[in-house]
């Protein structure tokens, strides 16, 4: 497993596909902000529009563009200057959004992914918003949209599975590109440094795996004080912190889908012992792992 399959798995997704657009220019769709944890996705399959976050901050996007509001932040979706009349018609829980303009045409699918516990939420955050890559010369992606749309139209059984599956391969081929992109187009920190980046892929591909912060301040070829305030500029918490957000997100995931036993869990994640790693558990979601698991099978 490399860093980028380990990071979407550290999220621990559920996805929704919520909306699918046939638009026609003028029009403005606003989206309001979303609880943290809650990230919208809009993938734009034709034509082009702009996207504005609250700042008024413009972005363009053109066909093939994926486009992720990773903080759930509030953001514009528009063509034009002048509002339209939107038409909804619900179809098994995905929304057909149309309107009675005449200009451009636009199709776009858009959803959520909203990670299912709260360290997962918190690893979501050291993503840029908004993360904007062009998927569009992939030439499967065209083909993995419609199977999205369709099942997500038809509802069979198995469709909110494979639903889960095709999204998080759209997410993983959007961090993939986003990782080839050049670093002067990066809009995090944590992504554009290099030896910021060089140590979140060393993490990522092992992190419960024990780190010191001056172990990894030479990852990044930086002195050790450097390297800390880098790191909490870049990702709103201290390097610790995030190693710790990233095994408590694993062991939720673990107590949630599995049957391994507390301390099989403390150890694959890292801790030297069970009462060490329910006192980490704890401090970050108020309840004990049995506890956890116990509310989660109700």
């Amino acid at each position: 497993m490399d860093s980028i399959d380990r990071f979407v798995t550290l999220l621990d997704l559920e996805t929704t596909i919520e909306i699918f657009c046939r638009l026609q220019a003028p029009f403005r769709m606003p989206h309001e902000a979303d609880a943290p944890g809650t990230a919208w996705f809009h993938l734009l399959l034709d034509g082009h529009c702009t996207m504005s976050d609250a700042s008024g901050r413009a972005h363009i996007l053109q066909a093939g563009d994926f486009c992720l509001w990773s903080r759930g932040g509030a953001h514009l979706i528009f063509a034009g200057h002048s509002p339209s009349q939107f038409t909804e018609e619900s179809h098994n829980g995905i929304v057909q959004l149309s309107n009675d303009s005449d200009g451009e045409p636009l199709r776009m699918l858009c959803g959520t992914f909203t990670a299912r516990n709260r360290a997962a939420a918190g690893l979501m955050q050291v993503l840029p918003e908004p993360l904007i890559v062009p998927l569009g010369d992939i030439p499967q992606l065209q083909a993995l949209c419609d199977l999205i749309h369709s099942e997500a139209q038809a509802r069979h059984a198995g469709s909110v599975s494979i639903i889960r599956a095709l999204s998080e391969v759209l997410l993983l081929l959007a961090l993939r590109r986003f990782g080839d992109m050049p670093h002067e187009r990066h809009l995090n920190t944590l992504f554009a440094d290099t030896g910021l980046a060089r140590v979140l892929s060393r993490i990522l591909t092992a992190p419960f795996v024990p780190y010191t912060t001056e172990g990894l301040a030479e990852v990044a070829c930086m002195s050790r004080a450097t390297f800390a305030r880098k790191f909490q500029a870049a990702a709103g918490c201290g390097v610790q912190t995030f190693i710790r957000t990233m095994k408590m997100s694993a062991a939720a995931k673990m107590l949630r889908d599995g049957k391994q036993a507390v301390a099989r869990i403390a150890e694959e994640t890292g801790y030297q012992s069970e009462a060490a790693f329910n006192n980490a558990f704890k401090a970050q979601f108020g309840v004990t792992p049995a506890r956890f698991r116990r509310q989660d099978e109700n």
